[in-house]
């Protein structure tokens, strides 16, 4: 944990809070992302001052959750500004600038430059960058990387207990730099939507010869090899059946439900039933058959599961009939 020393260094010259952090943790640039089960994510924290009525950032520590499992630690920074924040040019707690890893959560991740200018401790010994994160410049503050989970479902990597200084406006660094608190601004999550089920469309229409919708399964190289059955249902999703050892399948009963199960690889459906490759991966076809007009504004789903034993089913994915 942060040490008395960072501690001093960090509450120098307490002011007003002169300006917000917001903070976003990102994938790709995005707050929203879309995996496949088991499959590998970078992430970025970013980090942006409110205002330009300070320097920039003169320290930064938050901690980090993930609702899909245990976080290994952050990125130990390899450039500026950011490595000006890490010892040896900063200073951060003794586990790293990546963060202590604490009941599968990040504790104090950051660190602080060295505003006192240091000369009578080994550590900390950079000069100190000015404007780091400043309104209207985002500054990547942290890096990392973590595993989606194998289960589909949404999950969060989430930023709390922020922490942060800024250098006073005016400040040349004579004899050190005087640093106000900031404030805690937004805090944007990072949403993993964990998907194992694709198609092409959402929509085919009674009334074209083009009535096809393709599936691609994809449940990650976890899976390589088990069974699946892909099941259908015109009865929405929710609540949806838990199958035998807990497994939730999202489709509601109905005839088609019970159709699907008990005539696998037959039309509507093509390779329903299968064995996956081995990175995970199969396909399969619905084709929609001779219906009314009527028919159209009908939605039905379809999902699959993976069997003996039954561990696994994917999401659902929609489509509707239109005229």
């Amino acid at each position: 944990m942060i040490g008395p020393r960072l501690l001093l260094l960090l509450g120098l010259c307490p002011a007003a809070l002169a300006t917000d952090l917001n903070l976003s943790a990102q994938s790709a640039g995005q707050s929203s992302i879309v995996v496949t089960p088991g499959a590998p994510v970078s992430y970025a924290i970013v980090g942006e001052l409110s205002d330009a009525s300070s320097k920039g950032l003169a320290m930064v520590c938050f901690d980090l959750a993930y609702s899909g499992g245990s976080l290994s630690q952050a990125n130990a920074p390899a450039s500026n500004p950011m490595q000006n924040f890490a010892s040896p040019l900063g200073l951060n707690n003794p586990a790293g600038f990546g963060g202590t890893a604490s009941g599968g959560a990040l504790v104090q991740v950051g660190g602080a430059q060295n505003t006192i200018g240091n000369s009578f401790a080994p550590l900390p010994t950079g000069s100190v960058l000015i404007d780091v994160a400043q309104a209207g410049s985002p500054q990547v503050l942290a890096t990392g990387s973590l595993t989606a989970p194998l289960q589909c479902g949404t999950y969060t990597l989430s930023i709390d207990n922020v922490m942060a200084n800024v250098i006073r406006a005016g400040e040349t660094g004579t004899p050190f730099w005087a640093v106000d608190p900031a404030g805690v601004g937004s805090k944007t999550s990072l949403t993993i939507e964990v998907q194992a089920l694709f198609t092409n469309v959402s929509t085919i229409s009674v009334s074209s010869a083009t009535n096809r919708q393709n599936f691609s399964l994809d449940a990650g190289p976890s899976y390589a090899g088990r069974k699946y059955f892909l099941l259908g249902t015109f009865a929405g999703t929710t609540p949806g059946i838990t199958l035998a050892g807990g497994t939730h399948l999202p489709l509601n009963g109905s005839l088609y439900l019970s159709f699907t199960a008990l005539n696998p690889n037959t039309a509507p459906l093509s390779n329903s039933f299968g064995l996956l490759n081995g990175s995970g991966q199969a396909s399969s076809t619905f084709t929609l058959p001779h219906v009314p007009a009527s028919a159209a504004g009908l939605v039905l789903h379809h999902a699959y599961v993976l069997i003996q034993p039954i561990n696994f089913a994917s999401n659902a994915v929609e489509v509707t009939l239109v005229p």
